[in-house]
């Protein structure tokens, strides 16, 4: 005898032909290689009313085989009791009603549930992803990050959907104003445009493109946020700019190169794609040693109004709003709280990195000596 599964349509219509042509449970079940038990309670679960009938008690005969009116002389006359029958269509509709009702739910007992629950909300309100979590908790959190995201968005988890970061479509903004800042209007970018871009690239097949940018603050804020990021390393470099000007993004890559030699910074850094921000204006500045007058890298300008063009960036802000929120001010940090946020940043377990960090990425390709120059 075959152990119990699933009955298909088939097979209920087998039921079915033998219920209406009286053959024995015994012989039905032997047909379709069922114990006869299986078969009586799919007909008694399954079965439909055709009629209801005005005596509260069953015949006799709907309570044992085969529980349906089918080959009853009587169920075409004035018969007082409610009537039954097996439709194959009927049962099979109602039996994958009854299979999807008992998928539902959660797979993990309460104590385990309860112990992820708090995993989780913990690592959320330390600014970390599901991914990150899962990650550092492998030996505790058997759930698939998939599983993870479907506990939160369907309302199981303490976490709500809310409280990741960026799980909600912003509307889309309103543009009253041309983009291009009125101050870059007299600046010559001949051979620094997107399209220079992407012919230096071709002529130059995996280089290393740095993205540049500004967080952006509140107006009445005296200093911003500049990251600087490699997207193939997801490794990123952020730095608290006080009263920002061309001179102090200058100063930047001045202090980089100080730090880790114009050897390192020509190797490390040899492309710069970044928006038109006119901070960033100072073309001679950022290219050029002060201390040598070489050239130390190429920099490029994205269009205007086309922020898709320096995209990992622009997600790297997004990560960043977990530590500074917009519409909040930035003035309250200081160096040394950019620099320990920075340090977060870089060893968050990243799944584009197979579960390693930007620091082991970035010190696996370089090497630890200069990741440590970097953040002297």
């Amino acid at each position: 005898m075959k152990e119990w599964k699933h009955l298909s349509i088939d097979q209920r219509k087998v039921i079915s032909s033998g219920i209406s042509h009286n053959y024995k449970l015994k012989n039905i079940g032997e047909a379709l290689g069922f114990d006869p038990t299986s078969i009586s309670k799919e007909v008694k679960r399954n079965r439909i009313a055709i009629t209801v009938g005005l005596n509260i008690n069953n015949c006799k005969r709907v309570n044992r085989w085969p529980y349906v009116c089918s080959g009853c002389n009587k169920r075409y006359n004035n018969c007082p009791f409610t009537k039954y029958k097996y439709d194959a269509q009927s049962a099979q509709r109602k039996a994958d009603v009854n299979l999807i009702n008992s998928r539902k739910g959660l797979d993990i007992d309460s104590d385990t549930f309860k112990k992820l629950d708090e995993t989780i909300k913990e690592g959320i309100e330390n600014k970390k992803s599901l991914y990150q979590i899962k990650i550092e908790n492998k030996d505790n959190i058997d759930k698939s990050i998939t599983t993870l995201y479907r506990y939160v968005n369907n309302g199981y988890l303490t976490t709500k959907r809310m409280d990741l970061p960026y799980a909600v479509t912003y509307k889309k903004r309103k543009h009253n104003k041309k983009y291009e800042y009125s101050e870059n209007n007299n600046i010559d970018r001949s051979g620094h445009t997107y399209l220079d871009y992407l012919a230096y690239l071709h002529k130059h097949p995996g280089i290393y493109v740095w993205q540049l940018d500004f967080l952006g603050s509140i107006k009445t804020d005296n200093n911003n946020i500049l990251s600087f990021m490699l997207p193939n390393l997801q490794f990123i470099i952020i730095d608290l700019i006080k009263s920002p000007n061309s001179e102090k993004v200058v100063s930047f890559f001045d202090n980089l190169e100080e730090r880790i030699g114009i050897d390192a910074f020509i190797e490390l850094i040899p492309v710069i794609l970044t928006d038109r921000d006119p901070n960033f204006t100072d073309i001679n500045g950022i290219c050029f040693s002060k201390a040598t007058g070489e050239e130390r890298c190429k920099l490029f300008f994205c269009d205007p109004y086309v922020s898709n063009q320096k995209p990992n960036v622009e997600n790297v802000n997004k990560q960043l709003r977990l530590f500074f929120q917009k519409g909040k001010t930035i003035d309250k940090y200081q160096k040394k709280d950019i620099k320990n946020i920075n340090q977060t940043l870089l060893n968050r377990p990243l799944k584009s990195l197979d579960g390693n960090t930007s620091k082991e990425a970035f010190i696996k390709v370089f090497d630890e000596e200069l990741f440590s120059k970097l953040f002297n």
